[in-house]
């Protein structure tokens, strides 16, 4: 004969149950119902004499509130020593003296049963034992006997039995919440999940990307329209990747580099408006300032900061983080000589990320020396100095949808090909950062012709000083004076805008945070991770062509990058997705 197949249920082992097993509650259904409900429901017996008799009689005629020896029923729980002894004495001699207890039970109807009936243990009583017991989720468990007043009735009764589940069943219980437990276990799981993927997208802050877009900013937005093409700006020839070498002042043979910035000096208001006709824009930085360009593009930004009253305090607490850092470079010597001399200004910085040029064979983390570590690390790992380079790449991709998708999309690819590539801070995607330490950060007039020619430069002030008479912001090619409070951002292609600050008054301070990219960095992106005399070597002029397409082709691209205000939503919404 063949033997009978053997009948598992499918997918069963895949089940994940948070009960009993099936079987043990069809048999605990089957004890029910064949055993315990038809004695419930039985009808009372009648004895010899003609008494009806209930089998539940000789549970419920004892008060529980009175029961309190363990595993028996007593009538009495406080005894005298002398009653005992006087018990013993009248057992012994086989009188049959009265109770003067006894009495209370004359004239009651239950009092035969009572006297007469078995003594049992406490757990024996059925109803109370079979839903303890045996728990079932579909059945109300009997309700508590009505009348007791004993303080005895309201206390927790112990477990005599091993058999004897006193707690509360985990099917009959629910949480203070209300729900039931399926319910929390799914909260508490799409809890973890989201948590989980915060945790991934922090550790990477190019696979982060709200969908959100900014109207009420937008909206609310302040333009200052000047009379310029942004189509004008200067870059690089062939790729447009780099902004044009700044050569004012130029370097003088064998003169030491420091020198060639000892007699720089930061202008006067009165110098650039008066003399240099440029436009004074007076800001409150209450509403996001936006500077256009004559065909209406984004070139310049200036926002204040997010909506949270506490945001000039952060701004202040990275300040005091620079101060100190300053201080404790002094301190140990980590600066060189002419440290606090260079082509940006008078004042020590420090600097930390991702570059290349220079000859560099490929990207890599910039050298910082064993004394300038401490300090970097330390402005690193400040929570406030973090939170400020944070809110400077969400700004970013605020106010410029595409040209943020444009860096992300490269240099995610970048740091993916290099694992051995560090980010500042998971929560910005700008590569590198130079902290201006002060104690007056006030820049020359500048170019930063080795960041990116049409990207994005942000810097974020702080300190003390009068922002409508001290460290405004100019820009020479859009003709422009700026106020720069503390505690505000700005936005400028840094590569191809000459700006800088003007000075401050003696008793006045101010720090900086500047965070940009290296154009390098996008080059060897596009050249398949190759430098470009290596794109030259394996190919020739036609293979650098083809990276760099025709004259003026990546430079016209560039441009278009930059949003207007009235397409800024719909930017968003062809860049993040979401809705307009």
């Amino acid at each position: 004969m063949t033997p009978a197949a053997p009948c598992h249920r499918r997918y069963g082992w895949q089940r994940k149950s948070s009960g009993p097993r099936r079987g043990t509650r069809t048999m605990m259904k089957m004890i029910w119902f064949c055993y315990a409900f038809p004695i419930l429901m039985q009808e009372p017996r009648r004895t010899r004499s003609g008494a009806q008799f209930s089998p539940w009689d000789t549970f419920t005629a004892y008060d529980p509130a009175k029961l309190s020896a363990l595993g028996f029923a007593v009538h009495q729980t406080a005894v005298s020593l002398e009653e005992l002894i006087e018990g013993m004495e009248r057992d012994r001699s086989g009188g049959t003296q009265e109770d003067p207890q006894d009495s209370e039970d004359e004239g009651h109807p239950d009092a035969e049963e009572r006297t007469s009936g078995p003594l049992l243990p406490i757990h024996a009583q059925p109803q109370q034992f079979i839903f303890e017991y045996f728990s079932f989720p579909f059945i109300d468990p009997p309700p508590p006997k009505i009348g007791s007043s004993s303080p005895a009735a309201s206390q927790p009764r112990l477990p005599l039995s091993p058999l004897v589940n006193s707690q509360p069943s985990h099917s009959s219980s629910r949480p203070a919440s209300g729900l039931s437990h399926a319910q929390e276990r799914k909260i508490e799981y799409n809890k973890n999940r989201r948590r989980k993927k915060r945790q991934r997208n922090a550790a990477n802050p190019f696979n982060w990307a709200t969908t959100s877009a900014p109207a009420h900013l937008v909206m609310s937005a302040q333009h200052v329209p000047v009379d310029f093409d942004a189509s004008g700006l200067r870059s690089t020839k062939g790729g447009h990747w780099l902004g044009v070498r700044d050569k004012n002042p130029p370097k003088l043979k064998n003169q030491p580099e420091s020198a060639r910035w000892a007699k720089l000096q930061l202008p006067q208001v009165g110098e650039l408006v008066d003399d240099l006709k440029r436009v004074y824009v007076s800001w409150d930085a209450r509403r996001p300032l936006l500077i256009l360009d004559r065909y209406g593009r984004i070139i310049v930004v200036f926002v204040g900061g997010p909506d949270d009253p506490e945001w000039p305090s952060v701004a202040a607490e990275a300040g005091e983080a620079m101060k100190r850092a300053r201080e404790e470079g002094i301190r140990t010597n980590a600066f060189a000589d002419d440290a606090g001399l260079h082509r940006r200004g008078r004042f020590y910085t420090l600097q930390s990320g991702v570059s290349h040029g220079g000859g560099q064979p490929c990207p890599r983390n910039l050298d910082i020396s064993d004394a300038k570590q401490p300090l970097v690390d330390s402005l690193l790992g400040n929570k406030s100095v973090r939170r400020v380079c944070g809110f400077q790449s969400s700004a970013f991709r605020t106010w410029a949808p595409k040209l943020f998708k444009d860096y992300v999309t490269d240099l995610r690819d970048l740091f993916e090909h290099d694992p051995s590539l560090r980010l500042n801070f998971t929560n910005s995607i700008f590569p590198s950062v130079t902290f201006n330490l002060g104690s007056q950060s006030a820049t020359f007039e500048h170019l930063d012709d080795k960041n990116r020619a049409l990207g994005w430069c942000a810097i974020t002030s702080g300190g003390d000083f009068d922002p409508t008479k001290s460290a405004h912001l100019h820009l020479r090619e859009l003709n422009a004076v700026v106020e720069f409070p503390a505690a505000s951002t700005a936005f400028i292609p840094s590569a191809v805008i000459h700006h800088g600050n003007t000075p401050l008054a003696p008793h006045e301070t101010r720090y900086s945070i500047t965070q940009y990219a290296a154009g390098g960095l996008f080059r060897y992106v596009k050249y398949k991770f190759r430098t470009a005399k290596k794109v030259l070597n394996e190919g020739g002029g036609n293979l650098k062509r083809s990276f760099d397409g025709v004259p003026g082709e990546r430079h016209a691209a560039g441009i278009s990058l930059f949003s207007k205000p009235e397409e800024l939503l719909a930017d968003h919404v062809a860049c993040f997705g979401g809705k307009s």
